[in-house]
C-alpha cells in the first residue's frame, strides 16, 4: 500500500493566506462599487450643501445626482430653475427635471407636474393630463392634490364626474390642512348626493390607505 501524500504545512499555509488575499480583495471591490461616485449623490447630500449656503455646490450635486436617477435630487432642480433663487429661471429645464422626477412617482413632482398642466405653466395647459397627476400623487396622500382632484371629480373638468369620489377626497384633504376650503365644498356637493352616496363616501375614506413612495 502507497503512503497517503502529505502536503507540507507551508503549502497549507500559502493555500490559506492565497484564500483570505483574494476574499479581501473581493471585499474591497464590492466596497469600491459601493461608494462610487454615483452611488454618493443624493438629494439629501445636496441638502446639507443647501443647508450650510453652498447653493452653487448643492446645485452641481443634484444635477449629478439626477443623472444618476436620483428623482428627488430632479425635483429640487425643477424647484430651483422655476423659483430662481440661485440658478436663473428656465421653465424648459424646469419641466424636464420635473417630468424626470413625476416619472418614477416622486409625490411632490407628481403634484406639481400637475399645477402646470392645469395652469399652462411652461406647458401647454391639459387637464387630463393634471387630473391623472393629482390622481396619482393624492393616492400618495398628498392633501393639495387631495383637494385638487376632488375639484375635478366634482366638476367633471380633465376626468369622468365622480360625487362619491370627489366628497371623499374633499374629506381627506379636510382632515390633512385644508378644512376651510373643503368644508364649503363638501356642504354644497352634499346637497346634491343621496344618503347612501354620503354612507359610500365615509366608508371609502375609512378605508383610504396612501399607497408607499
Amino acid at each position: 500500500m502507497q503512503n497517503a501524500k502529505v502536503k507540507p504545512a507551508s503549502a497549507t499555509r500559502f493555500t490559506k493566506i492565497f484564500e483570505l488575499s483574494a476574499l479581501v480583495t473581493l471585499s474591497i471591490l464590492v466596497l469600491l462599487a459601493l461608494w462610487s461616485p454615483a452611488a454618493s449623490y443624493s438629494e439629501g447630500e445636496g441638502q446639507l450643501m443647501y443647508k450650510r449656503g453652498l447653493y452653487p455646490e448643492a446645485i452641481e450635486h443634484w444635477k449629478k445626482a439626477a443623472a444618476a436617477g436620483d428623482a428627488g435630487a430632479a425635483y429640487q432642480l425643477a424647484v430651483e430653475y422655476f423659483d430662481a433663487k440661485i440658478v436663473e429661471r428656465d421653465l424648459v429645464v424646469a419641466v424636464t427635471y420635473l417630468k424626470q422626477a413625476a416619472e418614477a412617482d416622486d409625490p411632490r413632482a407628481l403634484t406639481e407636474l400637475a399645477h402646470y398642466y392645469d395652469n399652462g405653466t411652461g406647458v401647454p395647459r391639459d387637464l387630463e393630463k393634471a387630473a391623472k397627476l393629482y390622481l396619482r400623487a393624492a393616492q400618495y396622500g398628498v392633501p393639495s392634490a387631495m383637494l385638487n382632484i376632488a375639484a375635478m371629480l366634482k366638476s367633471g373638468e380633465g376626468i369622468e364626474q365622480d360625487k362619491i369620489e370627489a366628497y371623499k377626497f374633499y374629506e381627506l384633504s379636510s382632515h390633512r390642512g385644508f378644512h376651510p376650503f373643503a368644508a364649503s365644498a363638501m356642504k354644497e356637493l352634499s346637497s346634491e348626493m343621496s344618503a347612501e352616496e354620503l354612507g359610500e363616501a365615509m366608508q371609502r375614506v375609512e378605508d383610504f390607505i396612501p399607497d408607499d413612495f
